[in-house]
């Protein structure tokens, strides 16, 4: 023993022997009265409901279905039975239905448990439920704290003090705004720190650097020099304010912010999750949502209220047809069906699954719009915030009206699953495009026609070897039955007598013959079946899905109840819990209530309460949270850098009385985006410039107090799209299905680009297994489950990715002949017109003769190069563009093309 313990005792140590023997069971719902070993612990009504019932048997007995007229989900439903009669008799499980059923392997149907992901009930389940019911299903009461409005005994007044549960307060401007005549209150906060420290605003900087920093920040884009002609021969005073307004309006807005959305709510066009990575077709419908949400500058408190309960918002079951509006409500749920999903995959659809897919959703909602590291809160309160076990699971019951863990819809059916199988419910809504849909049948129908060529073809590889067995089962038949019945099944179903209907509605399932059975007894057939097969999966991965909708929605009826999870385990439920919101945020706020829509019946509620609940103009959190990202998105980081956690182990805002100015000022103004953006943007705070002084550096070394505006990296989408833009190989076609991505044999993920030119990296499929080569190296998010800030490394793959790729290489001869065509072969003006294309400004004196030189001997290289492989060949015009491709090339490479300040 460690520390010089007394050894176990012969007693103890056999006790310990018992106690494994027996299960190894945890000591909750064991009465203290028991001895482990000695005596059966007693079985509780929670653990048969959780752990078998549930899992086992709701799917078809539950609240969407109840096959033969049983529900399975409480003890009065089951002593009520179905068609059949009671499915229990309490006290006597020999005579109950259930046992009876279970134990004749009736039940759950074979055919149904790959369908619905089920297996048997197993011989320790069987037992359970045979004790539970011989103790006369005893149903414990539930405790639950469910009262907002009496005192809860977990999360005390003290806890709610906290700066962040508590709601924003409206401060009073500081006195430097009088004494500066500053006129954006957000300077004056910053300033009044920036004087405390002896600090003050760096200078402004130039126009044409504040004409790249709003185009990279606001679009994404480098400005053209057309644009930035236009731009410098505007004097009017309100110059820069009106080229704020066009970006604002300019539709590549909603790409660019539109990003950092999908980002927080992990946004991704395949599932994720295990191997096979399935395809999320119908995903960026929901991906165009929030772009045109975006452009539409809808306000904040709209968006969420739709991305969390749209359907709720609509009657979409009526059969009316649905206008635009309404399709957009239910085509943003889509924020509720981002995390990864692998319940498509028959293998993995089990309740463990289902469950961290729940849990991910959790984790997403909570930390994209309240701040809230509540996933820490699953398995046990959380350590450091007044989160409790409890509320993790009333907060996650309010989605388990649509993720219900016992009564599951898969996200997508795996087209691998899919040869020979039935069709799985799945958790979509179909699409009111008859145009789509026209499109989308044009397309499949010479592809079903090919499928339909190899289903006969496997049909005819299977027919002999079919009768032959047939035959062989036949000949187990009576021998005074074996003609009659061969003639009866040969017989057309309408030309049969009542004899031979007998017979076969009595024998034919017996002589039947599954092709699974002719693969397993004939191996010549089961070589030709699976190289059929295979190509059957094939061809079916060219088909194009119906027009979806990849919606959340309510599956009607009254879910399964929802329990604590003991350290997260489903096998270990506590008690029940009713839908509810963390305790902690109570102070301002009305109570989370669920009302249902008027209307409608088959809609709990749960989550239109919560987008109510969240989008009050009071919430401590919801208006914090986002002009916190919309800051960190212009400044590099956060008031709060911590984006995604407000709690006790984040960091406190560096400036408190700013961040609830702007919160307070973003809900006074109609939750506008684009009107925070302006208000940013136009403050001697975003229009300083980004040059160091060393004394000021001393004194604020991590420019926390913005006494200079940070240098930032272009991000992976960033830099792709500035690449394309200056080549003028940019699509700007908008919206639509995603575009197609390219695995090569070195492993490198290129994109799949047509004529007109590859299109923002937005449209790019996101596929979790394999993203762009370009974005990844660039530190573009994995997306597991999403991600409030990017990071930001220093590797050498990135310089290798600008140097090597082919995005790179071939964009910048596309630029070199882009800059010949618009300025001629003038080498000065050449290297004017790519300093002012790739980096907005024009070259320094010195970086031109610089340049000129560079340009020179590079062109000599290549003439020499080429004329020993062609020497016949003029090659002269063909060495100008290339030496010019080489430096825009190395352009490309520059760190000021990568950063701007």
């Amino acid at each position: 023993m460690p520390l010089g313990g007394n050894r176990l005792t012969a007693e103890q140590i056999e006790r310990i022997r018992s106690w494994i023997d027996s299960g190894a069971l945890m000591k909750s719902g064991i009465p203290a009265e028991e001895k482990l070993g000695l005596k059966t612990r007693r079985i509780t009504h929670r653990e048969v409901m959780m752990t078998i019932l549930n899992v086992r048997c709701v799917v078809c007995h539950g609240r969407r279905k109840q096959e033969g007229g049983l529900d399975v989900r409480t003890r009065a439903s089951l002593l009520k039975g179905g068609r059949s009669g009671p499915a229990m008799v309490a006290g006597k499980p020999e005579e109950s239905l259930l046992i009876k059923r279970i134990a004749s392997g009736d039940m759950p149907p074979l055919a149904l448990q790959r369908a619905y992901a089920v297996r048997p009930v197993t011989s320790n389940e069987l037992e359970k439920l045979r004790q539970w019911i011989s103790d006369g299903a005893p149903e414990e009461p539930e405790e639950a704290w469910d009262d907002e409005n009496q005192p809860d005994p977990l999360v005390s007044e003290k806890d709610r003090q906290f700066w962040s549960f508590q709601p924003s307060k409206c401060p009073s401007l500081p006195e430097v705004r009088q004494k500066h005549l500053v006129h954006n209150p957000i300077d004056a906060f910053l300033l009044e720190k920036l004087e405390a420290k002896g600090l003050g605003f760096s200078p402004e900087a130039s126009r044409l650097a504040l004409m790249r920093r709003a185009y990279l920040d606001l679009i994404g884009l480098p400005p053209s020099p057309e644009e930035i002609d236009n731009y410098l021969n505007d004097s009017r005073p309100d110059a820069y304010e009106r080229l704020i307004d066009r970006l604002l309006a300019s539709p590549h807005y909603g790409e660019r912010w539109g990003r950092y959305w999908l980002d927080a709510v992990g946004y991704a066009d395949s599932e994720g999750a295990n191997n096979s990575d399935s395809i999320r077709w119908d995903a960026y419908r929901y991906r165009d949502y929030v772009i045109r949400s975006f452009n539409q500058d809808k306000p904040y408190d709209q968006f969420l209220l739709e991305q969390i309960a749209g359907d709720e918002l609509v009657d979409y079951k009526s059969g009316r047809q649905l206008t635009a509006d309404q399709v957009d409500k239910l085509l943003a749920t889509g924020f509720l069906r981002m995390a990864p999903d692998g319940t498509y995959d028959v293998t993995q659809n089990f309740i463990p699954v289902r469950l961290n897919v729940l849990a991910d959703q959790v984790e997403i909602v909570s930390s994209a719009v309240m701040g809230l590291t509540m996933g820490c809160a699953r398995c046990h309160s959380h350590k450091y915030d007044p989160i409790p076990q409890r509320d993790y699971y009333r907060f996650s019951a309010i989605f388990q009206t649509a993720y219900d863990p016992s009564d599951w819809l898969i996200p997508n059916q795996n087209v691998d699953d899919a040869v020979g199988e039935v069709d799985l419910p799945q958790r979509y809504l179909p699409y009111p495009s008859e145009r789509e849909r026209q499109e989308v049948e044009a397309y499949n129908a010479p592809i079903r026609r090919e499928l339909e060529r190899l289903e006969r073809s496997l049909e005819e590889k299977a027919r002999p070897f079919r009768e032959k067995l047939a035959e062989e089962k036949l000949a187990q038949l009576p021998e005074g039955l074996k003609e009659d019945v061969r003639k009866a099944l040969k017989a057309a179903p309408g030309d049969r007598s009542d004899l031979q209907k007998y017979l076969v509605a009595k024998f034919e399932p017996a002589v039947k013959v599954e092709r699974a059975e002719l693969e397993k007894r004939f191996e010549d057939f089961k070589v030709e079946a699976k190289k059929l097969k295979k190509a059957i999966r094939e061809v079916r991965k060219r088909l194009r899905p119906e027009p979806q909708i990849r919606a959340l929605f309510d599956m009607g009826g009254e879910p399964t109840p929802a329990y604590i999870l003991k350290r997260g385990d489903y096998l270990n439920p506590g008690p029940v819990v009713q839908p509810g919101v963390p305790s902690a945020l109570k102070d301002g706020l009305a109570p989370y209530k669920v009302v249902k829509p008027a209307g409608k019946t088959d809609t709990s509620g749960r989550r239109l309460a919560l987008a109510r609940w969240l989008v009050q103009p009071h919430h401590p959190l919801t208006a914090r949270v986002m002009v916190n990202r919309i800051w960190q998105h212009h400044f590099g980081t956060g008031l709060v850098s911590t984006p995604g956690n407000f709690g006790h182990t984040g960091t406190r805002p560096s400036h408190a009385e700013l961040l609830d100015w702007l919160a307070l000022e973003f809900v006074k103004r109609g939750w506008s985006l684009k009107t925070i953006h302006k208000l940013i943007m136009s403050s001697m705070a975003y229009r300083q410039s980004s040059r160091i002084d060393a004394n000021v550096h001393s004194v604020d070394p991590d420019n926390t107090f913005l006494s200079r505006l940070p240098v930032t990296r272009r991000d992976a989408d960033a830099i792709r799209g500035a690449i394309l833009k200056v080549s003028q190989r940019l699509n700007l076609t908008s919206y639509g299905p995603a575009d197609e991505v390219e695995v090569r044999p070195d492993g490198e993920v290129v994109d799949k680009c047509p004529k007109e030119g590859c299109r923002r990296s937005i449209y790019t499929l996101q596929r979790r297994s394999t993203p762009l080569t370009m974005l990844q190296v660039f530190d573009a998010p994995q997306l597991n489950p999403n991600c409030l800030k990017r990071p930001e490394s220093t590797v050498s793959s990135q310089a290798l990715q600008l140097w090597n790729s082919d995005l790179a290489r071939l964009n910048s001869r596309h630029f070199a002949g882009r800059v010949i065509d618009a300025v001629g072969t003038d080498v000065d003006r050449q290297i004017e017109r790519i300093y002012l294309t790739a980096l907005s400004r024009w070259p320094t004196a010195q970086e031109k003769n610089r340049a000129r030189e560079e340009i020179q001997k590079l062109h000599r290289h290549w003439l020499e190069h080429m004329q020993q492989e062609v020497p016949q060949e003029p090659v002269e015009a063909k060495a100008q563009w290339l030496a010019l491709a080489t430096f825009c090339h190395a352009l490309f490479n520059s760190a000021e093309f990568i950063y701007f300040d």
